[in-house]
């Protein structure tokens, strides 16, 4: 391997604040010092997401980690190809690629070319960043075991969970001020927990941030690696890292986040990625249905209420009102901003059974109120639908 070679940082970010992207010192191979990213371990399953990459920019050859999404697209960070925001994108010939999950010092670069670079990276004034690059190849470089991208709404689920996701990457495996600047020939893996401190912004941005533990970290090198997620046995692609701050990488700082970018928040990109290697576009996704929060009156309180995405809404109830006693379900629409004109879409009669307790089944859409109404015409509670 080649001593001059640089471990791109994955740059000081919390997610609120924007990220610094500096190239670390020069990073020859050491193999006194055992791998280890930051204290990760080695041999994961899903070895063969990550891929390592050498990106000449400026005359300096930068090390960094990429997911492979399909066997001949390769996702990672934008600041890999790019010297600064303002930069252009890096020659597609600047790029090589070694084989997914290789021992990049037993192992030579596969026999393909970088045949276009698609990137977006940018800075928000809100402190999220923007910072995803794919690189489609001339020929299939070895199966993934990625089965898709995590949609937008899988991941804002899994911030809100705060779900666990796995890292594989490259960097370096010792602090960053370590003049070793140890890194390591074989992808290294770590688990990190997502963050909802921001998930308001994360999910706005299409971003997201996980939460360090101050013993392991991505480093140097890393940058544009995958967080990966597996759900009912499929291995997600959420993102690829972008910058970090603290422990063990950054001794000076006390904080330890990862900030990243959602890949399915870049659609287009992705898709055009896709018709270079002439492979079908990812669907966007089928808006799901949500109910707000109910609107209660004269006392009725709601034991449960769901929709499912074929807009089938069930609601239990338990009212005032005496057993036997009819209520109607109503789903209306508003016909004008003022709402002062509406249309029925349908009707329903039930009959209240013992404790006051009604359950109901009806089918609504988008924007619609569904009203529960009793014999004197009082809106006993009521809901607004809306797609999330």
């Amino acid at each position: 391997m080649k001593t001059q070679i640089k471990r791109l940082a994955i740059g000081c970010v919390v997610a609120m604040v924007a990220s610094s992207l500096l190239a670390s010192p020069s990073a020859a191979k050491n193999p006194s010092v055992a791998p280890s990213v930051i204290n990760g371990q080695s041999g994961h399953p899903w070895n063969g997401a990550s891929v390592y990459l050498e990106i000449d920019i400026a005359g300096i050859t930068n090390g960094c980690t990429g997911g492979l999404w399909k066997p001949q697209v390769i996702v990672t960070a934008a600041h890999c190809v790019m010297e600064t925001v303002s930069s252009p994108i890096v020659a597609t010939s600047s790029v090589t690629v070694w084989p997914p999950g290789a021992n990049i010092e037993a192992t030579g670069p596969a026999d393909v070319q970088v045949t276009s670079i698609l990137a977006d990276w940018n800075n928000n004034e809100n402190g999220t960043e923007r910072d995803i690059a794919f690189l489609t190849l001339s020929a299939p470089i070895g199966s993934t075991p990625i089965s898709r991208l995590a949609s937008e709404r899988e991941v804002a689920d899994l911030i809100r969970s705060k779900a666990t996701l796995t890292y594989i990457g490259y960097g370096l495996t010792v602090p960053r001020n370590d003049p070793s600047e140890a890194s390591t020939p074989i992808p290294l893996w770590l688990t990190q927990p997502l963050t909802d401190e921001y998930a308001s912004v994360d999910i706005e941005s299409g971003s997201f941030t996980m939460l360090g533990d101050g013993i392991t970290s991505t480093c140097a090198g890393d940058s544009g690696g995958p967080f990966l997620y597996e759900a009912a046995g499929e291995v997600l692609l959420v993102g690829p890292l972008s910058g970090g701050t603290g422990l063990p990488c950054e001794p000076e700082d006390v904080t330890a986040y990862d900030n990243a970018t959602t890949a399915a928040a870049f659609l287009n990109l992705a898709n055009q990625a896709l018709a270079t290697v002439n492979l079908p576009p990812v669907a966007p996704p089928i808006p799901r249905l949500a109910l707000s929060k109910p609107d209660r009156k004269y006392g009725t309180k709601v034991v449960k209420s769901n929709i499912n995405e074929q807009g089938l809404m069930t609601a239990s109830i338990r009212t005032r009102l005496k057993k036997g006693s009819p209520i109607w379900v109503e789903v209306l629409t508003c016909d004008d901003e003022e709402c002062d004109d509406w249309t029925t879409i349908s009707e329903k009669k039930f009959r209240v059974k013992k404790k006051g307790r009604v359950s109901f089944t009806t089918s609504v859409a988008a924007d619609q109120f569904v009203y529960v109404w009793d014999k004197k015409n009082r809106a006993l509670v009521s809901w607004l639908t809306a797609t999330d």
